[in-house]
Parts: C-alpha cells; sequence; structure tokens
C-alpha cells in the first residue's frame, strides 16, 4: 500500500518505527491506558468533592447528587481523555472513551467508600444510575464538541462545574414535598381470622434467613410482640437487627385490623465499611417509616389473606428511582413476617 494513502495512526505507539515511551510521563501522554488514567483521577476526584459538598455540605440527597454529579463527571472524563490527541489525528475509539468514563465512575464510588464518606451497599444501589448518567454525559460531550468545537465545549463544561453548587443550594433551599408512599404484601392462610389474628398478637420469631442486602447491614424486624401499658393501650415491641423500638397501636380490631405508628426507629441500615464508623447523613431522617397495618381478609373457604401494609417517606431524589429499592426491601420484610404467621397458624 503507497504510504501517502494509508490511515492516520491514532496513537504513536501504533506505528511500528515510533519509539516506546522512556518515562512514566511518557507513558502518560503517549499511551492509551496512560491517558485513561489522567483522565479517570482527577474526574474521580472532582465528583467525589462534588458529592461531599451536596451530602455534608447542604445535606441534600437529590437530583444534584445522584443526576448532575455523574453528569459531570461524564463530561469530563470524556473531555479529558479525547483531548489528549494531537492536532489533525482523530477521535479516540468510542469503546476505549466509554470504558474511560466507566472506570472514572467507579473511581469516584471507591473512592466515596475509601474516604469513608459513603458504605458500600448505599454506593452498591447508587451505581447503576451513576453509571447511566455519566454514559449520557459522555455521549452529550462528545455531541456538543462536534457541533460547537472543543474550545467552546471545555467552556460549557467549566460553567457546569461553576453553576453545581449553585444548583445545590437551590435544591436544599427549596426542597420538593415527600409524599407517603405504601408498599402493600399480601398472603394467603389456610386458618380462620380468629386463629390468624391469635398467632398474630402473641411472640412471632421471624426466620433467621434473610437476603444478601440484609445480611451485608440493612435492618429488618427478627421478633415482634404485643404488650398492654398499664393504662390499657397496646403496643408492639418490634426487635430489629439494628435494635428495637415501641410502636404505639392506632388501630385495634380483633380479628380485623391492627395498625400501629412508627414514631422511631433504628437507623436503616449499618453501612458495610473498612472502618469502624462512618458518617452518612442519610442515615438519619432521610427514610421515615410512617405507620404499619395487619388487615385479615376472610374468604369464602374459611381462610384468611394476610395483608401487611407499610407507609414511608423518604427525602431522597430521583423518587422514582429510590422507590424500587425501598420496595424491593419492605416487601422482602412483609414476606419473612406473613411466612412466619402463615407457618404457626397453619401448623399449630
Amino acid at each position: 500500500m503507497d504510504p501517502a494513502n494509508q490511515p492516520p495512526r491514532l496513537y504513536p505507539e501504533d506505528d511500528e518505527t515510533a519509539a516506546p515511551p522512556q518515562s512514566v510521563g511518557q507513558w502518560l501522554t503517549q499511551t492509551p491506558p496512560g491517558c485513561a488514567v489522567l483522565a479517570v483521577v482527577p474526574t474521580a476526584a472532582l465528583s467525589a468533592a462534588l458529592t461531599f459538598l451536596s451530602t455534608n455540605v447542604f445535606q441534600s440527597y437529590g437530583i444534584m447528587v445522584f443526576l448532575a454529579s455523574p453528569f459531570i463527571g461524564g463530561l469530563v472524563a470524556n473531555a479529558m481523555y479525547t483531548a489528549r490527541r494531537a492536532p489533525g489525528e482523530p477521535q479516540p475509539g468510542l469503546v476505549a472513551t466509554w470504558v474511560t468514563v466507566v472506570l472514572a465512575a467507579l473511581s469516584t464510588l471507591a473512592l466515596l467508600v475509601a474516604s469513608a464518606l459513603e458504605g458500600v451497599i448505599c454506593v452498591l444501589m447508587a451505581a447503576p444510575l451513576a453509571l447511566l448518567m455519566a454514559l449520557i454525559g459522555a455521549w452529550l460531550g462528545s455531541s456538543l464538541s462536534h457541533m460547537i468545537g472543543e474550545r467552546n465545549s471545555a467552556r460549557v463544561l467549566t460553567v457546569l462545574v461553576l453553576l453545581y453548587p449553585v444548583g445545590q443550594a437551590l435544591e436544599a433551599r427549596y426542597p420538593v414535598p415527600v409524599p407517603a408512599h405504601r408498599v402493600v404484601t399480601r398472603l394467603r392462610v389456610q386458618a380462620s381470622p380468629e386463629r390468624v389474628w391469635q398467632v398474630l398478637t402473641r411472640p412471632v420469631q421471624y426466620p433467621a434467613e434473610v437476603g444478601w442486602l440484609f445480611r451485608a447491614g440493612v435492618a429488618y424486624p427478627t421478633r415482634t410482640a404485643l404488650q398492654t401499658t398499664p393504662d390499657g393501650r397496646h403496643q408492639l415491641i418490634c426487635t430489629y437487627s439494628q435494635g428495637a423500638a415501641r410502636l404505639p397501636v392506632t388501630s385495634w380490631q380483633p380479628g380485623r385490623e391492627l395498625t400501629f405508628r412508627v414514631p422511631d426507629m433504628p437507623a436503616p441500615m449499618q453501612e458495610l465499611s473498612p472502618y469502624p464508623r462512618i458518617h452518612a447523613p442519610h442515615l438519619h431522617g432521610y427514610f421515615r417509616v410512617e405507620q404499619g397495618t395487619f388487615r385479615l381478609l376472610p374468604q369464602p373457604d374459611g381462610s384468611t389473606v394476610l395483608e401487611a401494609s407499610t407507609s414511608y417517606r423518604h427525602s431522597i431524589a430521583p423518587r422514582a428511582y429510590w422507590q424500587l429499592w425501598s420496595d424491593y426491601l419492605l416487601d422482602d420484610m412483609h414476606q419473612r413476617v406473613l411466612s412466619a404467621i402463615q407457618t404457626q397458624a397453619q401448623h399449630e
């Protein structure tokens, strides 16, 4: 092939006649892995700093920290990786760029754990959303660079980073109202409502087997017992894996319904971390269970449909995403409780 007609080399090391890098500096600036490192490390540091600003300075877990921060991280990683090429060289490959962006996002999450800002479980829950937003940011960054040029797109990126604290301050100052959300789980019990009520209102020990999220630190009930106070009121004593709570009964309809308030409860999880204690503000007050209800629905064949429902609010956004996790965990807890009651009611 005529050398004049050969396609341009993307990287100098692609040329067999090019001298290999002789120093760390040359490796960082002249090889794809080195340039990826130069993009990943600053991006992770910037994204972790933005996360710290949102969660520890503004005490906010919302759109800015879960959507805007990884989005900006994707923009930065893409810009820093593609900026390494010399004038006239083609853009780095899409796969290489996206791998760099994903590594930057994962490095950010790892840095949050290593710096004791977050625990492993919360980071794993946030990872799918963070990776998606980082890739969207990288894609839009590439499109913007093609439309207005790299220099102008770099200015836009700088403005976005500088405006992040402003957006976070506005989000913290004007929070969106948090509506209550209800999770309902039902299980058929081959026993009469009277028999199910007897089991429900006496001490119940729940199975020790739990899913991996609960084993990793998410709180779950291990035992409940009904208690009558000296003034004749009922309260539910609930023992959790992280502590115990006294839950006042607000509706007492024997054989039909038992509803209780949850004025306070232990932290929703014990963060999995290499450190004995970490400071994660979202463990205190951002997830609030308001009340729980057991409802007994008699069936024509003499059995009972036992229903457990939990009403909760959480000040974490985007709400649709985090409700997927909350609903899954609460439904799993309901299943454990209802199954224990079902077993006792059907076999005793």
